[in-house]
């Protein structure tokens, strides 16, 4: 949107700097965090937030040494003077200067929706309407284009930054609306101004600001005025929802009953983002304030998708690095999107020059790969690319020893193309107390190496030992840095209460009564003592279901029964005893979940925890979603 327009719908109340220049300048991005800015500062158009804890307008200074030329900042701002002076400068930024920073954004918000003619489904309840936004997105997506709110963005905020990606592609948008108080909902509705309506459960959920549930509903109901088109189903099931919705959009009941049996009939992994996020928080709060964190995203993030999980990291602001084992997993992240500074723990000589043009940060374990890195950096004229030391400690796997440090020290000193960011090694037993002895062993041994390396360089850098396990079992160690791997998913060495993050679960194909003396599957391995229900599913050691679960060695979830696995596991099915279930086909069954904790899977594997969740197959669908 050309700038004029974005200052006419904002209706400001004056506005500062020299504007002649920017007539032809497109705002493609709204900001409200000085930290998630992209890299197109020039189109950038940043809304200076005032709350009782921080003052976004201070954070404008930097913005504008980043190339960000628009502001909108409330006039009564108390820094708003001092800022004025960098008008008619030469960077030459412009300050809108209105009332209600809250109110212009809705304004801009409310004049895009204008621009728009096409369906929009609003959605709004106490929970469940991210689950039925992304599942109407799933069910759809063949036949529209579709804008939709990111996340769970259904705030007073939320809701304009989703109504600003409008776009001329869009041919169906799904917006969701969430309110805390009374007196939002008007405001909302303006802004999404829906032409089809969806009313998820309304309970009591966050509902202190209503004087009664009735008020609650009554205050969401407001969303839909002037809506043709309003649907609730009393049962609050997803499907039904769903169904109506399509209907409302013109779908035949064939086409209608083929999608959502598509969808029902699927292997999936459900991630859970909220519940990631609030396991970050747990780790976070272990450490002291100035202790970094890094995030291990490697091998497709543990099996659950780099890219949305990076995502979900980043904006989630709790992180201060991501890491990955080569250099492909990177640029993955950099052309999804991902700015956090990226470690390569296992970089090889052919990617170098991907790593550097992606702006990626090499580990270093030994002299050759040294002599490697500053090679390349040398030959494209660069001075201090970021660099991680790993020391062997005691894994012996990869790493510099002690002896090795004056070697390493007088090498990095002798050149300009490499930094030190940070210097690391990995304990081989943190989260097994028998060996704790030898943790302590591979502390010190660590310690000492950092800081001769420290000494010589004559500059800070980041020390880290700690992985998962290490930051809640040894915080004498947390050093600078540590680095969570598989406590985002929820495996806690202390005990702790986490969230299950993910749920493998698939549905029931078929059904049969097999008799007294029936043999099931491959090798007719199982024999039946008695006439048993055998349901099919369609998931096989071919999507990460082991084969050793065969022959009663596994177990599903089946409304709320575990049902233990009959017969071997074939490469795309398997097949379940049901009996005494009341089962029928399209029901789900839980591979694991809240129900079947991952860590019992592996236990009856006799592995761990990593295995099984790395073990999914990718062509196993990954839904992510918040709460």
């Amino acid at each position: 949107m050309l700038i004029h327009k974005v200052i006419q719908a904002i209706q400001p109340l004056q506005v500062i700097g020299n504007t002649d220049d920017l007539q032809l300048l497109h705002i493609q991005h709204l900001l409200i965090d000085s930290r998630q800015l992209g890299n197109k500062p020039l189109n950038t158009l940043f809304f200076a937030f005032k709350t009782n804890n921080n003052n976004g307008a201070t954070y404008i200074p930097t913005l504008i040494q980043q190339g960000v030329r628009c502001f909108v900042i409330e006039q009564n701002n108390p820094i708003l003077p001092e800022l004025l002076k960098l008008a008619n400068t030469e960077d030459n930024p412009v300050f809108i200067l209105v009332n209600n920073t809250l109110t212009a954004l809705q304004q801009l918000a409310i004049y895009k929706r204008s621009l728009y003619h096409g369906p929009v489904i609003g959605i709004t309840g106490s929970n469940g309407k991210t689950v039925v936004k992304e599942w109407l997105y799933q069910l759809l997506k063949e036949d529209y284009h579709i804008t939709r709110s990111p996340k769970s963005y259904n705030s007073q905020i939320g809701v304009p930054l989703s109504i600003w990606q409008l776009s001329d592609k869009t041919e169906l948008a799904i917006f969701e609306a969430g309110i805390s108080e009374q007196g939002e909902m008007q405001r909302l509705q303006a802004i999404i101004q829906p032409t089809i309506g969806v009313i998820t459960y309304i309970g009591p959920e966050h509902g202190e600001n209503f004087p009664s549930l009735q008020a609650k509903r009554a205050e969401k109901m407001q969303l839909f005025a002037n809506c043709p088109v309003v649907i609730e189903d009393p049962t609050h099931q997803n499907v039904r929802t769903c169904a109506a919705v399509m209907r409302a959009l013109g779908y035949n009941e064939d086409t209608i009953a083929q999608r959502i049996l598509q969808q029902t009939h699927e292997t999936i992994l459900q991630v859970n983002l909220t519940a990631l996020v609030d396991n970050v928080r747990y780790f976070r709060s272990l450490l002291q304030p100035q202790t970094q964190l890094t995030c291990m995203v490697k091998a497709f993030a543990y099996g659950t998708g780099s890219v949305d999980i990076s995502r979900a990291l980043q904006d989630s602001q709790l992180i201060d690095y991501l890491a990955v084992a080569v250099a492909d997993e990177g640029v993955e992240l950099r052309k999804a999107g991902i700015t956090l500074p990226i470690i390569i723990m296992d970089p090889e000589v052919a990617a170098l020059d991907l790593i550097i043009e992606n702006n990626l940060q090499p580990n270093i374990y030994s002299f050759q790969v040294l002599e490697d890195i500053i090679h390349a950096a040398e030959a494209k004229g660069l001075e201090d690319l970021p660099v991680h030391i790993k020391i062997d400690s005691g894994m012996h796997r990869l790493g510099f020893y002690q002896e090795d440090i004056p070697q390493l020290t007088a090498r990095l000193q002798q050149q300009k193309a490499i930094r030190v960011a940070s210097v690391f090694s990995h304990l081989a037993g943190s989260d097994e107390a028998q060996i704790d002895t030898f943790t302590h062993e591979q502390a010190v041994y660590f310690s000492e190496c950092a800081e001769q390396l420290s000494v010589a360089l004559d500059y800070p850098i980041i020390k880290h030992i700690c992985n998962t396990a290490g930051i809640e079992r040894f915080p004498e160690y947390h050093f600078d840095m540590c680095r969570l791997g598989i406590g985002l998913y929820g495996l806690s060495f202390a005990g702790a209460n986490l969230h299950n993050v993910c749920t493998l679960k698939t549905t029931i194909l078929s059904i049969k009564t097999v008799a007294t003396g029936e043999t099931i599957g491959y090798g007719r391995h199982t024999t039946l003592a008695e006439p048993r229900q055998i349901a099919v599913i369609p998931i096989g050691y071919a999507d990460g279901f082991d084969r050793r679960f065969s022959n009663y060695g596994g177990e599903v979830w089946v409304r709320g029964k575990r049902c233990p696995v009959v017969g071997n596991v074939c490469m795309d099915q398997a097949m379940i005893d049901i009996t005494g279930t009341d089962a029928q086909v399209g029901d789900y069954a839980i591979i694991f979940g809240d129900q079947l904790p991952i860590q019992e899977l592996a236990d009856k594997l006799s592995t761990i925890s990593y295995e099984v969740l790395t073990s999914i197959s990718r062509r196993v669908q990954r839904v992510y979603f918040y709460e």
